[in-house]
């Protein structure tokens, strides 16, 4: 094992979704968000968390995710919720893993499929302009399901532009195009189980009981914005070399770091090909026995220096926490560095071990 090990705490992991089970999920239906490697948590992990805890679907991005879950053998039925090709619907299909038809010409594909039930969901565009039919497409689309018995509609769904806001007037038209576009197919489609728009940030700032399913992806994790949620994931490094530089040295490439008195720094083996952002040279911070160690110099593919002057009893293989629940979280970093904690967690490379705690 390395020196990097991203620690996923299950006891965390449990805390949050009893949360979501006792504050927003009562009488909705799940589907736990476990794309991108469960946003680089370990997709094949939080699912067999998750396969005791009574949720509809597992929700992914394409095949080849879907395909991972059920080589290791996952029961839990899968939701693909973005890009598939023709090809690939119908291997989906002979698994029976269902997928979303979010353009027209998927219809038209699959209208001349005879004998063979596909089930799917549909995904309605109401603003985001990514994937999804138009409101202008609704009534065709209505039509060729109802005069074709192979075509099973399990559920329909749409995405927010900014459920993050609170009060938007964009979310809020989004919602009311939804329910119209779910209440005309309802007048002919009559085996639609699961209704669902609300993403992690949805969930808390935009319940409604006209939507009886719910897609927790960042809640799960700990990082939506409900006080209550624990960082699942922690990651941590260890000292591998410490230098002592006088007034004068510079650090990394281009000599961004010039010091500007007798220091201390240490370098730890993580850097932007292990997921820790460039954008943080210079500004960001490590952690080192609960105390701030600013980054110094260019952060590298591989290595990143840091000021340990004031850190008593440094060492090699001193344990240095990059984030956590406690120090800084993957949200206080992005916020520094003006991104998301999406991209913080997703962005954790392979070649950092996770340990599931």
């Amino acid at each position: 094992m390395g020196a990097s090990i991203a620690y996923i705490k299950t006891k965390n992991l449990e805390k949050n979704y009893s949360l979501l089970l006792d504050k927003y999920a009562e009488n909705k239906k799940i589907i736990a968000i476990v794309k991108a490697n469960a946003y680089g948590h370990g997709a094949i992990e939080i699912s067999n968390f998750l396969k005791n805890k009574n949720i509809s679907y597992l929700g992914v991005a394409n095949l080849d995710e879907a395909l991972e879950l059920k080589k290791n053998r996952s029961n839990s039925k899968i939701l693909i919720m973005g890009s598939i090709t023709n090809e690939e619907i119908l291997k989906a299909i002979e698994l029976k893993i269902e997928f979303t038809i979010y353009d027209f010409s998927q219809i038209k594909f699959l209208d001349k499929i005879r004998n063979i039930k596909i089930n799917f969901h549909i995904k309605i565009d109401t603003g985001m302009n990514r994937l999804g039919l138009t409101k202008n497409e609704i009534a065709e689309a209505a039509n060729i399901f109802s005069n074709n018995k192979n075509f099973v509609m399990k559920g329909i769904y749409t995405h927010f532009a900014e459920a993050d806001r609170k009060k938007s007037a964009f979310t809020k038209k989004q919602i009311s195009i939804f329910k119209d576009c779910v209440r005309y197919f309802k007048k002919s489609i009559t085996t639609i189980e699961f209704i669902h728009a609300s993403n992690s940030s949805g969930i808390i700032n935009y319940e409604d009981d006209f939507f009886n399913t719910i897609r927790p992806g960042l809640f799960i994790y700990g990082l939506s914005n409900e006080k209550n949620l624990k960082p699942v994931m922690s990651l941590m490094t260890k000292v591998i070399k410490i230098r002592e530089l006088n007034r004068g040295d510079s650090v990394s490439y281009g000599r961004t770091f010039i010091a500007k008195r007798k220091m201390k720094i240490a370098v730890v083996p993580l850097g932007y090909a292990d997921g820790l952002p460039r954008s943080l040279s210079n500004k960001g911070y490590l952690f080192c026995k609960g105390s701030k160690c600013k980054i110094v110099g260019r952060v590298c593919m591989d290595l990143t220096m840091i000021d340990v002057t004031n850190i008593k009893n440094i060492r090699i293989g001193s344990n240095i926490t990059i984030f956590d629940d406690k120090n800084q979280t993957a949200t206080d970093i992005a916020k520094m560095i003006q991104t998301i904690p999406y991209d913080i967690v997703c962005g954790i490379s392979k070649r950092v071990t996770r340990l599931h705690i």
